[in-house]
Protein backbone atom coordinates (compact mmCIF):
# COMPACT_ATOMS: atom_id res chain seq x y z
CA UNK A 1 0.00 0.00 0.00
CA UNK A 2 2.69 2.43 0.73
CA UNK A 3 0.89 4.16 3.52
CA UNK A 4 2.91 5.33 6.25
CA UNK A 5 0.48 7.49 8.30
CA UNK A 6 -3.07 6.52 7.62
CA UNK A 7 -6.15 7.74 9.47
CA UNK A 8 -8.69 5.82 11.30
CA UNK A 9 -11.37 6.86 13.80
CA UNK A 10 -11.85 4.37 16.97
CA UNK A 11 -15.22 5.28 18.97
CA UNK A 12 -15.32 2.81 22.24
CA UNK A 13 -19.33 2.59 22.96
CA UNK A 14 -22.16 0.60 25.02
CA UNK A 15 -24.05 -2.70 23.70
CA UNK A 16 -27.03 -0.78 23.13
CA UNK A 17 -25.10 1.84 20.86
CA UNK A 18 -23.75 -0.74 18.98
CA UNK A 19 -26.63 -2.28 19.03
CA UNK A 20 -28.22 0.47 16.79
CA UNK A 21 -25.36 0.72 14.50
CA UNK A 22 -25.38 -3.41 13.95
CA UNK A 23 -29.12 -3.19 13.57
CA UNK A 24 -29.34 -0.26 11.06
CA UNK A 25 -26.12 -1.34 9.09
CA UNK A 26 -25.82 -5.05 9.33
CA UNK A 27 -29.39 -6.02 9.92
CA UNK A 28 -28.75 -7.34 12.74
CA UNK A 29 -31.02 -6.34 15.93
CA UNK A 30 -28.29 -7.45 18.98
CA UNK A 31 -25.15 -6.45 20.07
CA UNK A 32 -21.17 -7.36 19.31
CA UNK A 33 -18.07 -6.69 20.03
CA UNK A 34 -17.14 -4.81 17.01
CA UNK A 35 -18.00 -3.38 13.40
CA UNK A 36 -15.86 -1.85 10.84
CA UNK A 37 -16.58 0.81 8.47
CA UNK A 38 -13.88 1.33 5.64
CA UNK A 39 -14.43 4.51 3.87
CA UNK A 40 -13.08 2.59 0.38
CA UNK A 41 -13.10 -0.97 -0.56
CA UNK A 42 -9.91 -3.05 -0.80
CA UNK A 43 -9.29 -1.83 -4.21
CA UNK A 44 -10.26 1.80 -4.55
CA UNK A 45 -7.75 2.36 -1.40
CA UNK A 46 -4.66 4.12 -2.40
CA UNK A 47 -2.23 6.16 -0.35
CA UNK A 48 -2.73 9.73 -1.68
CA UNK A 49 -6.36 9.56 0.93
CA UNK A 50 -4.92 7.73 3.73
CA UNK A 51 -8.20 7.58 5.92
CA UNK A 52 -8.85 3.47 6.52
CA UNK A 53 -12.61 4.35 7.96
CA UNK A 54 -14.27 3.76 11.73
CA UNK A 55 -13.52 0.65 14.26
CA UNK A 56 -16.41 1.09 16.31
CA UNK A 57 -16.22 -1.02 19.35
CA UNK A 58 -18.60 -2.14 22.69
CA UNK A 59 -16.56 -1.98 26.07
CA UNK A 60 -19.46 -3.51 27.82
CA UNK A 61 -19.29 -6.48 24.90
CA UNK A 62 -15.45 -6.60 25.18
CA UNK A 63 -16.04 -7.06 28.92
CA UNK A 64 -18.02 -10.22 28.47
CA UNK A 65 -15.41 -11.78 26.04
CA UNK A 66 -13.08 -11.20 28.88
CA UNK A 67 -15.52 -13.20 31.58
CA UNK A 68 -15.18 -16.20 29.02
CA UNK A 69 -11.85 -15.56 28.36
CA UNK A 70 -12.70 -16.80 24.64
CA UNK A 71 -10.29 -14.26 23.19
CA UNK A 72 -7.32 -15.10 25.80
CA UNK A 73 -7.57 -18.63 25.03
CA UNK A 74 -7.51 -18.15 21.40
CA UNK A 75 -4.06 -15.98 21.24
CA UNK A 76 -2.65 -18.07 24.01
CA UNK A 77 -3.07 -21.05 21.46
CA UNK A 78 -1.96 -19.26 17.89
CA UNK A 79 1.00 -17.71 20.20
CA UNK A 80 1.88 -21.55 21.82
CA UNK A 81 1.97 -20.37 25.64
CA UNK A 82 -0.24 -21.60 28.47
CA UNK A 83 -3.78 -18.96 28.62
CA UNK A 84 -2.65 -18.58 32.44
CA UNK A 85 0.77 -17.50 30.89
CA UNK A 86 -1.20 -14.87 29.14
CA UNK A 87 -1.36 -11.15 30.70
CA UNK A 88 -4.98 -10.64 29.88
CA UNK A 89 -7.47 -7.95 30.59
CA UNK A 90 -9.90 -5.52 29.58
CA UNK A 91 -6.86 -3.62 27.47
CA UNK A 92 -5.68 -6.48 25.96
CA UNK A 93 -9.10 -7.29 24.66
CA UNK A 94 -9.76 -4.15 23.53
CA UNK A 95 -6.10 -4.06 21.21
CA UNK A 96 -7.33 -7.51 20.22
CA UNK A 97 -11.00 -6.37 19.01
CA UNK A 98 -9.05 -3.43 17.55
CA UNK A 99 -6.73 -5.39 15.56
CA UNK A 100 -9.74 -7.55 14.25
CA UNK A 101 -11.70 -4.25 12.90
CA UNK A 102 -8.60 -2.84 11.84
CA UNK A 103 -8.04 -6.40 9.66
CA UNK A 104 -11.92 -5.73 8.58
CA UNK A 105 -10.87 -2.32 7.14
CA UNK A 106 -8.34 -3.07 4.62
CA UNK A 107 -10.18 -5.84 3.74
CA UNK A 108 -9.83 -9.03 5.41
CA UNK A 109 -12.44 -11.20 6.40
CA UNK A 110 -13.87 -14.48 8.35
CA UNK A 111 -16.91 -15.61 6.22
CA UNK A 112 -14.61 -19.01 4.79
CA UNK A 113 -12.24 -21.01 5.88
CA UNK A 114 -9.72 -19.41 4.21
CA UNK A 115 -10.13 -16.38 4.27
CA UNK A 116 -10.76 -16.75 8.55
CA UNK A 117 -6.92 -18.64 8.51
CA UNK A 118 -5.27 -15.51 7.06
CA UNK A 119 -7.24 -13.28 8.86
CA UNK A 120 -5.98 -15.29 12.39
CA UNK A 121 -2.53 -15.33 10.82
CA UNK A 122 -2.60 -11.15 10.55
CA UNK A 123 -4.32 -11.19 13.56
CA UNK A 124 -1.38 -13.13 15.35
CA UNK A 125 1.46 -11.25 13.24
CA UNK A 126 0.03 -7.81 14.38
CA UNK A 127 -0.69 -9.05 18.30
CA UNK A 128 2.75 -10.42 18.41
CA UNK A 129 4.36 -6.79 16.61
CA UNK A 130 2.23 -4.74 19.52
CA UNK A 131 2.96 -6.40 22.49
Amino acid sequence: MGLTDPELSVVLCDNETIQSLNKEWRGEDKPTDVLSFPLWEPDEFHAAVPALGDVIISVEYAEGLLDTAEHQRRVADELGVPTEQLDWGLLEEVDFLLIHGMLHLIGHDHAEPDEEAAMKAEEKRLWEASS
